[in-house]
């Protein structure tokens, strides 16, 4: 028997990368309003190798990664290359002018390494968007660790609810300042287990920080917390949200329809696309604010269609900020 050490057992992990989502997110949420594509490419590129030398120094290794765009075209056709350097295998999936099939094609291969290879213990998603809430939902139930990663301005207030905000690790706070000197980010390491002993009793283990369901003990990686309900519910919020619902009314008055909105569709699709950092409960209660401030009503209506009865959203066309938006 030879008399080197063992070599370090590293966590083995999967990364998987919906990269028109992660390039979107940094885009619209840390390029800003220039919209400057080669920026958002080269933070995309940062984030990504930023994020495997990360797992390494928590004690992981990126054992597979997959990326997921139409790369025939851009932003993918210009990343293909470099994010296969980067260890990020290029998966083209199916494109149509309004979606592609990304976050399917990932979830399918995802589902497969979760039930094939139970050497990966731990699960990455780059991608912010409410739709991985039921493949995040797989990976807690398979009792693997899971990691998701996205910008904070963009990613579903409904997704990181429902895996925790230790789970989360914001992809801007990845991406290194043009002019600043590189550094090395502080490992955060796991919470170690201490032994407390009382005469006459058997040692149990107690960990000294926060646990963690999995088989992993991931430690959280950003100070990033969901918004509390005073800032979901701000002034501007609102001003918003009666604006989306205004806008909406307009639009049927316009083509000779009833001016109401349904309440139901317009939280699950308007309400979700425009506020996707706020839970459903939050945007729920958003509309409900302004109709305490008699800004809209809300009425039910007997269905034609069916046996039960719905929901619209009325504007108060007597209340000054609905006139005020009428004038403008």
């Amino acid at each position: 028997m030879s008399g080197a050490p063992a070599r370090p057992t590293l966590v083995g992990a999967a990364c998987f990368v919906d990269f028109d989502n992660l390039y979107d997110g940094l885009l619209d949420a840390v390029v800003g309003e220039g919209k400057d594509h080669k920026k958002a490419l080269e933070s995309c590129l940062n984030v990504l190798g930023r994020l495997r030398k990360r797992l390494r120094d928590e004690g992981g290794q990126m054992v597979i990664g997959r990326a997921y765009s139409p790369f025939d075209e851009y932003p993918g056709s210009e990343a293909a290359h470099p994010l296969a350097l980067l260890g990020y295998e290029p998966q083209f999936v199916i494109h149509h002018s309004k979606w592609n099939s990304a976050d399917l094609q990932l979830s399918i291969d995802l589902v497969e390494i979760l039930h094939t290879r139970p050497d990966i213990e731990r699960f990455v998603l780059l991608g912010g968007d409410q739709d991985f809430i039921p493949i995040a939902r797989k990976i807690l139930e398979a009792r693997r660790e899971l990691l998701i990663c996205a910008p904070a301005a963009v990613t579903s207030g409904d997704l990181i609810d429902r895996i925790g905000a230790e789970r989360f690790l914001d992809a801007a706070s990845l991406i290194e300042p043009e002019t600043a000197t590189p550094q090395v980010a502080p490992v955060q390491r796991p919470a170690e287990v201490v032994l407390e002993v009382t005469q006459g009793e058997v040692a149990a283990p107690v960990r000294t920080g926060a646990r963690i369901l999995g088989t992993v003990k991931l430690p959280q990686m950003s100070a990033w917390t969901p918004l509390s309900d005073s800032e979901a519910w701000s002034e501007a919020r609102q001003r918003q949200c009666l604006g989306l619902i205004f806008g909406l009314s307009e639009r049927f008055r316009a083509n000779d329809k009833p001016e109401e909105v349904w309440l139901s569709p317009f939280l699950k699709k308007e309400m979700a696309e425009h506020f996707p950092e706020l839970t459903h409960p939050q945007r729920r209660t958003l509309v409900n604010l302004l109709k305490e401030q008699g800004k809209i009503s809300i009425e039910e209506r007997e269905s034609q269609t069916g046996p039960y009865p719905y929901s619209v959203i009325l504007l108060n066309l007597e209340h000054p900020a609905i006139a005020a938006l009428r004038a403008s």
